[in-house]
């Protein structure tokens, strides 16, 4: 509670220029910080919090124009407009503008039920090339789940349009369209630290399952032509780890026993009466 009342303030206080901006829906809150600071850390989406308890440390669009020069975040780019219909509504939009090219975030968060402990968010980018010559685009999505408030005991695995994360208690999902150019699951802060740095980063296509404080990134490479747009698609979900569930194959086969059982027992009775009668 205390939570959605600072974002409320800041969302106040604040022009649309530099803002934390907060969706909330139902049993979740979410939070998207507009703006560009010291610390990539700060910037993107700060937390995802579903009935009181965060599974969401940072989420974070980069971006790299050619094959040599750094990345950056979208933070860094100009901010020419916020709409949402109201503050701490569930849809939020975002847009930035580049050397040469717009790009569109637009966010959906939609809550579950209280108590339920589910909730999804969608995430949908449109970049539109604004130049006259061709743009060898380079995008990164990069995400650092910490399902139930904590990351140590995480495992994830990630491949071209899916990453999955889970602990004991929750499971977390994200599934992309299209499929990513390439991909990479890393103990944090390494892919972090690859984005932030003076080089151009390529993702290694490591796939996990890897156990610990970890985060995983994907990325898309394409070519766009002057005033065409490239769009990608985002789906993240979280629910509660299912309750281990009885096989069926088992519980045929432990029905099978037990008629088995009864027929056999049904047959003793048979021959025992048959031996009082004699």
């Amino acid at each position: 509670m205390t939570t959605a009342v600072v974002i409320s303030t800041v969302i106040t206080e604040q022009s649309a220029q530099s803002a934390v901006l907060a969706l909330n829906d139902d049993n979740s809150i979410a939070a998207f910080e507009t703006s560009s600071s010291d610390n990539p850390a700060n910037d993107g989406l700060l937390f995802w919090t579903i009935d009181n308890i965060n599974h969401l440390f940072h989420n974070q669009f980069w971006y790299r124009i050619g094959s040599t020069s750094k990345e950056n975040e979208i933070n860094a780019l100009n901010l020419i407009g916020i709409n949402q219909t109201q503050p701490a509504s569930n849809q939020l939009s975002a847009t930035y503008a580049g050397n040469g090219f717009e790009m569109v975030l637009n966010f959906q968060l939609d809550g579950g039920v209280p108590g339920s402990g589910t909730s999804s968010l969608f995430e949908n980018i449109d970049i539109k090339n604004t130049s006259s010559n061709k743009l060898d685009f380079h995008l990164f999505n990069y995400t650092d789940f910490d399902l139930t408030d904590n990351g140590q005991d995480d495992t994830v695995k990630i491949s071209t349009d899916m990453a999955t994360q889970f602990d004991s208690f929750t499971l977390g999902k994200e599934v992309i369209n299209p499929s990513a150019s390439d991909y990479q699951v890393s103990p944090f802060p390494n892919i972090l630290d690859a984005l932030s740095d003076n080089f151009p980063t390529n993702l290694s296509n490591v796939g996990g399952p890897l156990t610990g404080e970890d985060a995983y990134a994907f990325q898309w490479d394409f070519v766009l032509e002057p005033e065409k747009s490239f769009s990608i698609k985002n789906y993240k979900s979280i629910k509660p780890v299912p309750e281990p569930t009885i096989n069926l194959g088992c519980l045929i086969g432990f029905g099978s026993l037990g008629m088995l059982w009864r027929l056999r027992r049904i047959s003793l009775l048979k021959k025992q009466n048959s031996f009082f009668h004699l």
